[in-house]
């Protein structure tokens, strides 16, 4: 995978995770929802291991 895939897909990643952490502290539960699932997705699809490790510990703080 190369450098700039990786950047991309890190950017997003964390803006996914801000906008997550924003919703759920202002109890916006159909942004949390939709950022959950954007998460879920990224998970599924990266090729990338840490990514991958990332949104698994991102989710778990909220998804029980």
């Amino acid at each position: 995978m190369n450098a700039q895939i990786r950047a991309t897909e890190f950017r997003i990643f964390s803006e996914v995770h801000t906008e997550l952490r924003h919703a759920m502290n202002t109890h916006d539960r159909r942004t949390a929802w939709l950022a959950i699932e954007e998460l879920r997705g990224i998970q599924q699809h990266t090729e990338w291991g840490a990514l991958r490790a990332r949104c698994a510990a991102a989710l778990s703080e909220y998804v029980h």
